[in-house]
């Protein structure tokens, strides 16, 4: 068989293609991974559909998981690695029809932003798109290392409760007594972590300094035990485990966000108990 002049100019290319970078950002065999941040997207918008995220400079160690997260949904439910430094993204309307397609659909904010590596992020959509008040905020996680016991923080993840005091109770029912476990947890923060015997709980929030009006409660999951063959899942009754309860109001009443009639208190793993396999 023979190989026209054209057809082995092209294998020579391809050939000394393989080991090099590139100067248009896709990695090639040989490229070192660069330098991580880690970031997780939280959709605390009440009043318009689900949502996608988008980074937009670079296809490499990018997360691409952050596709049609719900009101009150975590992109993946943990962090993705995304390459640190100068970034940039958008948050646009989930495509209804095919969710992993961004780009024919509305822009609802576009952000540049620093990521360091080695460090923690929570993108946090918040506010409100009918009255003009969504925003990002970007929130840097210095998450806690709780040792043989659990940790625990408030995301006070909207401004439509105003400041929150939360209580740490044994089931999502019980009456409220004596002082918050989180006392005045300003809107679109956190509070800093406590922490606690491993154990079943619940948390009720309530509007600061007013434990008569309910701003949502919600049970904790429990967690999974690890063993030698498999590693534990992270949860109020695993050691190690860190938490974060937020806090939501209700979903705008005609909007298309996902129904939630009242306010409302779900659970994150911010980080997972040490492993109990070997590596």
């Amino acid at each position: 068989m023979r190989i026209s002049k054209v057809s082995m100019l092209f294998a020579v290319l391809a050939l000394g293609a393989v080991g090099c970078g590139t100067d248009d950002g896709i990695p090639t065999a040989g490229d070192a991974k660069p330098p991580l941040a880690f970031v997780r997207y939280i959709n605390a918008l009440p009043d318009t559909m689900n949502t996608t995220v988008r980074f937009i400079d670079y296809l490499e160690y990018t997360p691409q998981t952050f596709l049609n997260v719900a009101y009150r949904g975590v992109g993946q439910g943990l962090y993705q690695g995304l390459k640190a430094g100068s970034r940039q993204f958008r948050v646009f309307n989930a495509d209804v029809v095919n969710y992993s397609v961004a780009g024919n659909t509305a822009v609802l904010a576009e952000v540049t932003q620093n990521f360091e590596a080695g460090k923690y992020y929570t993108i946090l959509f918040t506010g409100y798109a009918r009255t003009g008040t969504k925003s990002v905020k970007i929130i840097e996680d210095v998450i806690a290392s709780p040792g043989s016991n659990i940790a625990i923080r408030i995301l006070n993840a909207n401004t439509g409760l105003g400041s929150i005091d939360a209580y740490k109770t044994a089931t999502a029912t019980d009456a409220i007594a004596g002082s918050p476990t989180f006392s005045a947890v300003a809107a679109q923060a956190y509070s800093a972590y406590v922490t606690a015997a491993p154990g079943a709980f619940a948390i009720r929030a309530t509007a600061a300094g007013a434990p008569a009006t309910i701003h949502g409660s919600g049970t904790a999951q429990t967690g999974t035990a690890g063993t030698t063959s498999s590693d534990p899942i992270g949860g109020s009754t695993v050691a190690g485990t860190v938490m974060t309860a937020m806090v939501f109001p209700a979903s705008v009443t005609g909007s298309m966000a996902v129904a939630s009639a009242a306010p409302s208190v779900v659970f994150v793993v911010d980080k997972q108990p040490p492993r109990t396999t070997s590596p």
